[in-house]
């Protein structure tokens, strides 16, 4: 069995199918000698798309958090995180020891959403989600020699943004570093535990929201 989440939303009813996908900015260019050459440049954003089944029946496939809630309430809690353009973490678990899978815990954005209402779907609603990955971005700092410095993220991680773990991370060592205090680090650990199994080990690369 399987979980999908949109940041807390968990949907009632896991998809049976997501695409999620990697383009290429490379460049191709023709040389006077008439050689071809690809002119390498970092990949794209990663898109995610699906289909959803939002129920307006408590099947008893159907998993809820709090208990049975009708398609209006997560027509509603999808709408808003479209609107508002909110940064969530989409991310898939496996119900025996909520593993993570590593194509997952992708910090993302909603970028286009429908609504489908047909005669297959009956009573319920279907609703089509197409994501964006989102990547925090901001100055970077080098030393004379050329070496980056790790200044970047220290500068433009705050609170509310999200922050790319790095070698050497604890939660303790970024809350101290974010907050000043890092007896806060459990504010991270709860903003993000569905992407943490270990709160005492977090990889390096990933990207977590700070609360």
């Amino acid at each position: 069995m399987y979980d999908f989440y949109l940041g807390e939303l968990k949907l009632p009813v896991a998809p049976s199918k997501v695409t999620i996908g990697t383009g290429s900015s490379n460049k191709t260019l023709n040389l006077a000698e008439g050689r071809e050459i690809n002119m390498l440049k970092s990949p794209r954003l990663r898109t995610i798309a699906f289909r959803a089944l939002l129920p307006n029946s408590d099947y008893p496939f159907a998993r809820y958090d709090g208990g049975y809630m009708g398609s209006d309430y997560y027509r509603a809690e999808i709408e808003r995180l479209k609107e508002e353009n909110e940064i969530i973490p989409f991310v898939i678990t496996r119900t025996k020891g909520v593993k993570v899978f590593n194509y997952t815990g992708i910090y993302a954005v909603i970028e286009e959403l429908s609504f489908v209402e047909s005669a297959e779907e009956g009573f319920d609603l279907a609703v089509d989600i197409s994501l964006r990955e989102y990547r925090p971005y901001g100055a970077k700092f080098y030393t004379t020699e050329g070496r980056e410095t790790g200044e970047a993220a220290e500068n433009t991680a705050s609170s509310g943004s999200a922050y790319t773990v790095k070698r050497g991370d604890s939660l303790w060592k970024i809350a101290k570093s974010i907050y000043g205090d890092g007896s806060r680090w459990r504010e991270i650990y709860e903003a993000n535990k569905t992407l943490i199994a270990d709160p005492d080990r977090i990889n390096t690369g990933l990207v977590i929201v700070l609360p």
